[in-house]
């Protein structure tokens, strides 16, 4: 049985992004995570174990979702059909689980940034700016796109602290 997660995507710096969301991107069999219009389906997180939010009934999880709208809100918009954050607030997080994904997308941040995408909560596929020298020591000079966050995650399909490319 495949385990159903959320997307989190955890924006730490200004960053756009856009996820293929029109009709004619998406093909048979898949559905787009954002509707180029607003918010809805989406809630906030912050850094916290994902297993929380399982062990919620139906009317504490509705609640906790209801009570990040307004952080969202302040902090997400969308201009032009593309997702944006201002640095701030809490991640935003797919309101509905997913066994199975495949997640495209483009995005396009500033200088200094140091962001990702949350998978199932852990690994974090990294976005970060990689021309900033002072975190080449924390592997920015190999680019965006890395598994990061790993440690001590091993049921969700790692071990240790590996680090892997995405393909």
């Amino acid at each position: 049985m495949k385990s159903p997660f959320r997307i989190f995507l955890s924006l730490g710096i200004v960053l756009s992004l856009h996820i293929s969301a029109g009709a004619e991107d998406v093909p048979e069999g898949f559905r787009p995570l954002f509707n180029s219009k607003d918010l809805s389906g989406w809630f906030g997180r912050k850094t916290e174990d994902p297993a929380k939010l399982k062990e919620m009934t139906a009317e504490e999880l509705k609640a906790h979702k209801e009570s990040t709208l307004d952080d969202i809100h302040a902090h997400w918009t969308v201009v032009d059909g593309v997702l944006h954050n201002d640095g701030k607030g809490l991640y935003l997080t797919t309101d509905k689980d997913y066994a199975d994904f495949e997640l495209r997308l483009e995005y396009k941040t500033v200088a200094l940034a140091d962001s990702g995408i949350y998978l199932r909560g852990v690994p974090q596929v990294q976005i970060w700016d990689s021309t900033e020298d002072k975190k080449f020591k924390l592997g920015a000079d190999k680019g965006s796109g890395g598994l990061w966050n790993q440690q001590g995650h091993a049921g969700q399909g790692s071990t240790g602290s590996r680090r892997q490319a995405l393909r």
